[in-house]
């Protein structure tokens, strides 16, 4: 009985591979609550994107469909093109880009021509805070920017104060002189009481120390320091922290794996009468990630394609999740390539990813209280999920197939492998149910 168990195990395998206050200034010059606000009268529009990682190869994806990664690399260029056609449309005055322009610290000399006529092109002033993945400078005389593009100081924290209708605008920020750095840079910005104050920063705001030091602080360090709007990098997923002060984190321009899925862009922020008054995001991505969750409880085939297709945008890249019980769960473990292709061609997006939660819809708790074959095979799969790493392992291995290749399930998290012996038991309990009919 074990025997036949394990080489289903080993069968399923095969088939299956985040100002405003006057604090430390005099307040003489506006009046603050919640219906009253006098100070600067600037009006004006600005853009804030970051994260932009021009340049990003996707080897991987590009050695298994050459097509898919070429798109994928083209992507992110379309994406920030839309960003450029989006402050023309806006009639913005002003553009931040908060870190992490390149993919790499020495970008080729293609991405940065690209990226220096984009600018170019959008004609108006552009502050940038170089990050983690763009710190080092390449090709600047070559290469160089075009006049209206500003690159922060990488030593300290500097100032740069414009005109914008006749009223000034101050802007504070810093760039990164190595990969990593664990200064907390935003100790050093506080902005000036008679401005309307942005600060560019690429930085980590409460973020574990674990994953990494990149200009950590917290939430705090940002807070009574008369900024008035903080546009941080760093953070791929768009982030509203704060509002007065606005923290804002834009999230990448483009999706790059199923992990940055939703909407990717930048931010049109309105200024009027001295303070913010619109953030507005606006989606720019060229290809869109989508993450589907359906539910196989009383659907055959055609019921649940219809239910992916309805909630998908064509030409995405879907990771789906299917959940539930029912008839289909036999159907998606001994077929799963083939329903994917279905969903392909009918959605005209390209699957990711598909992960099974799925169970037949027959009880197992009453089938293991029954004496049949099924029985002693539930009894048999929960012995084998109650086995710790190694001794499941070797169960697996058994067979002269399996252990020639025991590397691989030993590669295998712990979650992967239990995986394993539950599709072996839905399975078997299906091809069993079957048989007594």
């Amino acid at each position: 009985m074990e025997s036949i168990f394990q080489t289903y195990v080993f069968f399923v395998w095969i088939v299956d591979k985040y100002k405003f206050c006057t604090f430390g200034h005099p307040p003489i010059l506006f009046i603050c609550s919640d219906i009253l606000f006098v100070a600067m009268g600037a009006d004006f529009k600005f853009i804030h994107c970051a994260d932009l990682h021009l340049g990003s190869r996707f080897s991987g994806v590009s050695q298994k469909d050459p097509k898919l990664g070429k798109r994928m690399t083209e992507s992110i260029f379309s994406s920030f093109d839309r960003i450029i056609d989006l402050a023309i449309l806006e009639k913005a005055d002003l553009m931040v880009i908060s870190g992490d322009v390149f993919d790499e610290e020495n970008e080729t000399p293609a991405t940065r021509y690209r990226f220096a006529r984009a600018l170019e092109k959008v004609k108006i002033q552009c502050y940038i805070s170089l990050g983690n993945h763009d710190f080092k400078r390449s090709w600047e005389d070559s290469i160089p920017y075009p006049e209206n593009v500003h690159i922060f100081s990488s030593s300290e924290t500097e100032k740069q104060i414009i005109n914008i209708n006749g009223n000034q605008i101050e802007l504070i920020g810093r760039s990164f002189e190595s990969r990593n750095t664990a200064e907390n840079y935003a100790s050093s910005f506080y902005g000036s009481y008679d401005k309307f104050t942005i600060g560019v920063l690429h930085c980590s705001v409460d973020t574990p120390r674990e994953y990494g030091d990149y200009a950590p602080c917290r939430l705090s360090d940002l807070l009574n320091k008369n900024v008035d709007y903080w546009a941080l990098g760093h953070i791929h997923k768009r982030s509203e922290l704060n509002e007065r002060p606005f923290v804002i984190y834009p999230g990448n321009i483009q999706g790059r794996n199923p992990k940055e899925s939703g909407n990717k862009g930048a931010y049109v922020v309105s200024v009027s009468n001295g303070r913010v008054s619109e953030t507005r995001f606006v989606p720019t991505q060229e290809i869109l990630w989508q993450d589907i969750e359906t539910d196989i409880s009383g659907k055959d085939m055609q019921a649940l394609i219809s239910d992916i297709s309805g909630k998908a945008k064509h030409d995405s890249i879907l990771s789906i999740y299917i959940i539930g019980k029912g008839d289909m769960d036999s159907v998606l473990r001994l077929g799963l390539d083939g329903v994917i292709d279905q969903i392909s061609k009918v959605t005209g997006c390209v699957i990711s990813s598909v992960e099974l939660s799925t169970s037949p819809a027959t009880d197992l708790s009453k089938i293991s209280e029954m004496n049949d074959l099924r029985s002693k095979m539930v009894a048999v799969s929960n012995k084998m999920s109650g086995l710790g790493r190694n001794d499941l392992i070797d169960k697996i291995c058994l067979t002269r197939a399996s252990a020639e290749i025991r590397y691989i399930f030993e590669s295998m998290s712990d979650e992967e492998l239990r995986s394993m012996v539950q599709d072996a038991e839905m399975l078997l309990i299906e091809k069993l149910t079957e048989a007594s009919r």
